[in-house]
């Protein structure tokens, strides 16, 4: 955005590391870490390295693109909120919106196995939802 002359500075708006970037943004902003560990997801180490499906037991790693592109969607989202609105999401309201964008998500899947499988992915990130509620 700095280089589109939108933002003032290359800095993150939230943690103010000097030079913001698409890896920066999802995964090394600690806002971004904080989802991640929230989600009870590791914090991807490369861009690369987001389409690799986390080992979770239980959960198809054939929808891991899927629940990748929404939480990194919502990150995304969070930041302009900051930015264009002057909304400072919480950690819980990303995940808040992630839960909420996922549950959409799984009607695209038409097969009953990818639906059921959505279905448990999204079961995971309420549960994580739920345990952030509490905290």
């Amino acid at each position: 955005m700095f280089h589109k002359h939108i933002a003032q500075s290359a800095a993150c708006p939230r943690c103010q590391d000097p030079h913001e970037d698409a890896l920066h943004l999802i995964s090394n902003c600690s806002y971004a870490t904080q989802v991640w560990s929230s989600l009870g997801l590791p914090s991807p180490n490369s861009l690369d390295d987001l389409h690799q499906h986390p080992t979770i037991i239980g959960l198809d790693p054939n929808i891991w693109p899927s629940v990748a592109l929404t939480i990194t969607w919502k990150i995304w989202d969070s930041r302009n909120a900051l930015i264009f609105r002057n909304e400072d999401h919480s950690h819980r309201t990303t995940i808040r919106n992630i839960v909420a964008d996922f549950s959409l998500w799984v009607f695209r899947f038409k097969k009953n196995k990818d639906n059921i499988s959505a279905k448990q992915w999204l079961n995971f990130l309420s549960a994580a939802l739920h345990e952030n509620l509490l905290l």
